[in-house]
């Protein structure tokens, strides 16, 4: 692989779930949503605060020194230990990506598919969201080759839960804008040596499975960074400007939502992409109590090189839990980066 010399951007979405204000707004709104509030997305644990945002920034300083910018986006506030005036650190606001008048919104939703609205995005860049950690050392390669991003293209059944997610709502969405936008048969016909590698290892036995159906039912996105190119994003809004927009409109999360995923899916379904299993680099953890031990020891043995820590009801002892993984975090990533304050202490 040649060295891709292009600027990277990594985007950081980011609420401080403590802040009154912001809280305040949340319940005005929320008393005026019909239905809304009650939906797992919407639910307080959405929005617990693991207190382990430092880690994401020494992780990117240590294990990513190649990015060109970082830009947290925020509904207002910003940690008070961060350093606002670090020449790679933007800050941007809910309202300077959304169309006139969505703003506020309680959902990243609305923000996902405006995400190239950022003043001074690069076209390449790394979307995060505040659980993905970087955690042993990257190459620009593990997200780009040739300027194209690295992805999977495995289709698979997509099916609901008993909790009757809304997330899964959101996905089974998306797949109805896909299979109205990409002819599944033209897709994998034209870009079969994309879809049929034995890059994916045993994934790929799900795409296999579904070749029969006509449209996609789903198509895999693992919940780690996604690197995605802003032309894409720009592409997308103009071949479906509507679905966007009323995704835009939402102020809580809702189950015809589109998120980021839409330009994930848009750049496999064209053939966009460089194939690969991210799952020999990253790993997500559905996170509950019993899975502690193991993901400390992930974390401090660096088993993978990018981990999503995703949260849920299932995470009972949420005190000692968080105690545990910022521990582990700072046997890996001990020392302050230069996007914390130097008189500040954590």
């Amino acid at each position: 692989m040649k060295r891709e010399q292009y600027p990277i951007d990594f985007v950081l979405f980011w609420v401080d779930p403590l802040n009154k204000q912001w809280q305040q707004e949340k319940a005005e709104y929320q008393a005026k949503a019909s239905g809304e509030q009650e939906q797992e997305g919407n639910l307080a644990v959405r929005y617990r605060d693991w207190d382990n945002l430092q880690y994401w920034f020494r992780g990117v300083e240590k294990y990513a020194p190649w990015v060109r910018k970082v830009y947290l986006v925020t509904w207002g506030a910003v940690p008070e230990w961060l350093d606002t005036a670090n020449p790679k650190l933007e800050i941007v606001y809910d309202h300077d990506i959304l169309p006139e008048g969505c703003a506020p919104v309680f959902s990243s939703n609305p923000k996902d598919v405006n995400i190239h609205r950022i003043p001074g995005l690069s076209e390449h860049f790394v979307y995060f969201n505040d659980d993905m950690f970087l955690t042993k050392e990257t190459q620009p390669t593990d997200f780009f080759v040739n300027g194209l991003p690295r992805e999977m293209a495995v289709s698979y059944v997509l099916s609901n839960n008993p909790d009757n997610d809304s997330f899964q709502h959101i996905l089974f969405t998306m797949m109805g804008v896909v299979n109205g936008c990409f002819s599944k048969k033209e897709v994998q016909r034209k870009h079969w040596h994309q879809w049929y590698t034995l890059k994916y290892g045993k994934q790929v036995i799900n795409t296999l499975r579904t070749r029969p159906f006509r449209f996609f039912s789903g198509i895999m996105i693992p919940h780690l960074p996604s690197p995605l190119r802003r032309s894409t994003c720009e592409e997308v809004w103009q071949e479906i400007p509507d679905h966007l927009m009323d995704t835009s409109s939402h102020r809580f999360r809702d189950p015809k939502d589109l998120n980021q995923y839409i330009f994930r899916y848009w750049a496999i379904c064209k053939g966009e992409f460089i194939p690969t299993n991210v799952y020999k680099y990253g790993k997500e953890y559905f996170f509950h109590d019993g899975l502690t031990e193991k993901l400390c020891s992930d974390i401090t043995t660096q088993r993978y090189k990018m981990i999503c820590i995703n949260d849920s009801r299932e995470v009972r002892d949420f005190e000692s839990c968080k105690a545990q993984i910022r521990e582990a975090f700072d046997k890996i990533l001990p020392d302050k980066s230069s996007f914390e304050k130097d008189n500040h202490e954590r």
